[in-house]
């Protein structure tokens, strides 16, 4: 555990540190590179012990590139049979025919691509890479995205849909993009309902409507799932044998909707008279989304692509001077924002802790280990797969 903390207030102190430099430019380049450092260098080449889905991918990888007819076959080529996406098999294929037959490139691949992804987000939303950096680690974010190494591709590409395309009004491209993003994980399908939610005009009742929305598709989830013939995917299955609500659903839901919460309260200090119909859609697909988790808890994948966006916008209330581009010290409420931002931080440390104690099995971080590139044998069946 205490190299996990230490591990956090590495970005702590490079954020710091990074003060030396009085150019605003310079001190963003610094933070980006070393973050780029301290992020690849710790996911890019951790065992395959470390973060459930990665012993999944591996085996995965591994099992395909002993097949001589894989190998001589198109990239091109789709196996039903795999239950993976489209796109995600293209990649997996040209990776193994064309660059390493090793298994643990999918890893270091994966890696390096959400890392440049994640950082050239934050470097766009953000004055202070180091510091933001630190809060999607505490808040859970950054070992998501690390572990769902399919869906991680699916996220670089809404990122880029989001940034360039949702933010700008065009909602015919952004569409195209998050199709795109769909073929390596399904799930993306569902951020096609950002450009329908921005045409909702952002009043309390209109929000409270689709929430009651969220809640009647809960209490029929199943049902509905069953009617598109999802009725034997495993999470389904899982689900609905449980006879209680999902815990980990009812901690997500949680500290959703305490984020949201807090964010909405300093929105309304502020005084603001507008407010940005791409955050407004982003939150609300994000709470209708948390409503089911309790339920069905599979459909958090969907909170792993807004969560980014939604950690940032709270940070722009809680800590602005790690956000806004302008170095004055934002002095109203601040003594407000700043014990709103120490309550949401001791709730996501706490998270992290209950999991890493109570429930490890969650995400597997510790006991952290490097991969051992020596070793000629890997046990990667180390989990019930999915």
């Amino acid at each position: 555990m205490l190299i996990i903390v230490l591990y956090f207030f590495s970005f702590v102190i490079v954020a710091l540190v990074s003060r030396i430099f009085k150019n605003a430019g310079t001190r963003k380049l610094f933070e980006i590179v070393l973050c780029f450092c301290l992020l690849f260098g710790f996911f890019g080449f951790r065992d395959i012990t470390v973060l459930n889905d990665t012993p999944h991918y591996y085996g995965y990888y591994y099992g395909k590139a002993l097949y001589t007819s894989y190998l001589n076959e198109s990239i091109f080529t789709f196996h039903f049979m795999d239950k993976f996406e489209y796109g995600f098999q293209v990649l997996v294929h040209f990776l193994i025919k064309y660059v390493s037959k090793d298994p643990y490139t999918i890893i270091l691949f994966s890696s390096l691509i959400i890392t440049i992804g994640n950082l050239w987000f934050i470097q766009k939303k953000a004055k202070s890479v180091a510091m933001v950096c630190f809060f999607m680690l505490i808040s859970y974010v950054f070992f998501m995205h690390y572990c769902i190494i399919r869906q991680s591709f699916a996220i670089i590409i809404f990122y880029i849909a989001y940034c360039k395309y949702l933010e700008k009004g065009h909602n015919v491209r952004y569409c195209m993009l998050i199709l795109l993003a769909s073929s390596f994980h399904s799930s993306a399908l569902v951020l096609l309902l950002l450009p329908v939610f921005k045409l909702i005009k952002p009043t309390k009742s209109h929000t409270l409507l689709i929430l009651g929305g969220a809640v009647i598709m809960a209490l029929f989830i199943f049902k509905l799932l069953a009617a598109f013939g999802l009725h034997n995917n495993p999470y389904y299955k899982l689900a609905i044998q449980k006879d209680t609500f999902s815990i980990i659903g009812v901690i997500e839901a949680f500290m959703l909707f305490l984020i949201v919460s807090v964010s909405y309260f300093l929105y309304k200090k502020e005084q603001v008279t507008s407010f940005d119909r791409n955050i407004y859609s982003v939150y609300l697909l994000a709470l209708s989304v948390s409503v089911i988790l309790p339920v069905f808890y599979a459909f958090s994948r969907i909170n792993d692509y807004l969560y980014p966006i939604i950690i940032i916008t709270f940070l722009r209330y809680t800590y602005p001077q790690l956000i806004e581009k302008r170095a004055q010290p934002v002095r109203r409420n601040r003594f407000i924002k700043q014990t709103a931002g120490i309550i949401v931080s001791l709730a996501f440390i706490s998270k992290l802790l209950i999991v890493n104690v109570y429930r490890p099995e969650w995400l597997h971080i510790i006991p952290y280990k490097t991969y051992d590139f020596s070793s000629h044998y890997h046990y990667y069946h180390l989990y019930p797969q999915k």
